[in-house]
């Protein structure tokens, strides 16, 4: 056994260290974006949200023609002897043996099931479509703080070069002094400008291990040195851009991937739209009302208080409805008035 289990980790393991690519200490661009497809936590994400999408699809197609096969079996045992309900006692001599089987083929097909095909596919592109988005966002976010990280380092740069020139202004005003061609002011002037230049400096290299710190959370990994060791050995040339706004409007239309998704992005809740019909029903089930009617004597006290309440209802006047029109106000104009009279 042992031997079998030594020669399977001999297998695997070299088979995992495959598998991980290492992260160098020189990291180009090339390598930045490799590293991230394999370990930035949002676009695995994403590659993973496709995988249910695609098996729905397949689904839908396996639902829509292969019916459902349900089978399943039972087996119960009853031994002799004696129970007691009650007062009652009922007993068994013989044991008995009893068994069940059904076997179940169901293949429905309707409306929901005839568009569910074409709405899992409109899904499956949307997940294309979001993992298209995903890769290009990753690419352009990585690449964009590889360029920020070499800034940084070309201004920690400056800053360097900016210390050494304040240094130096500082030896000349000190020489100077010596030799009384200026004042203290200017060499305390010159002290200040170099203790400048130093914070200039600390700050540039701080914001230089940010910056790296930022590109490896942007991949996915830690550094596997101090971030002050990474090299990054990509350069760019300074170009000037020669795009035009309408070169870039067409671009984006044919090559973005929110607006080239197939069927737009509301293509499967249309689908889902159309097939939601198929699940009203045309039927209607009777209804059945029962009242349950309580006789009441003639002569006793609730029948006397119903037909006094019937004559009164009979012999009250009826009021006529005012016109709902009328401005609150003014005064109301009957049918038979002597001014309706003149204006007719």
């Amino acid at each position: 056994m042992r031997p079998l289990l030594l020669s399977v980790g001999l297998v695997v393991c070299p088979a995992i260290a495959v598998c991980q690519q290492p992260v160098p200490a020189t990291l180009s661009l090339a390598d930045a974006i490799s590293l991230a497809r394999q370990h930035n936590p949002a676009y695995r994400q994403t590659i993973h949200d496709r995988s249910p999408a695609a098996w729905g699809v397949r689904n839908a197609w396996t639902s829509l023609w292969l019916p459902t096969v349900t089978a399943s079996g039972g087996v119960s045992y009853a031994g002799p002897g004696e129970q007691n309900f009650l007062t009652s006692s009922f007993s068994q001599s013989v044991s008995t043996w009893s068994s069940s089987y059904s076997f179940l083929l169901d293949w429905t097909l309707n409306g929901q099931t005839l568009s569910q095909p074409g709405m899992r596919k409109a899904q499956l592109n949307a997940a294309d479509a979001d993992l298209t988005g995903a890769e290009t966002n990753l690419v352009t976010g990585v690449t964009q703080q590889y360029v920020t990280v070499l800034q940084a380092r070309d201004n920690a740069e400056v800053a360097r070069q900016q210390l050494q020139h304040d240094e130096e202004f500082l030896k000349l005003a000190q020489a100077r002094y010596d030799v009384g061609r200026t004042s203290l002011i200017d060499v305390r002037q010159a002290q200040v400008a170099r203790g400048q230049a130093e914070v200039g400096l600390l700050r540039a290299r701080t914001a230089v291990d940010v910056e790296k710190l930022r590109l490896f959370q942007g991949i996915g990994v830690t550094a596997p040195v101090p971030v002050a060791n990474v090299q990054l050995t990509d350069t760019f040339a300074v170009q000037t851009p020669t795009w035009r706004l309408g070169d870039l409007l067409a671009m984006a239309e044919q090559q973005n991937p929110a607006l080239c998704r197939p069927g737009g992005p509301g293509s499967h809740r249309s689908c889902r739209m159309s097939a939601a019909p198929s699940h009203w029903s045309t039927g209607r089930r009777p209804r059945t009302t029962r009242c349950a009617v309580t006789p009441t004597p003639i002569g006793s006290t609730r029948d006397r208080r119903w037909r006094r309440a019937r004559s009164s209802i009979r012999t009250r006047p009826r009021r006529r409805r005012q016109s709902a029109s009328r401005i609150p106000g003014t005064p109301s104009i009957s049918r038979r008035s002597p001014f309706r009279r003149g204006l007719l």
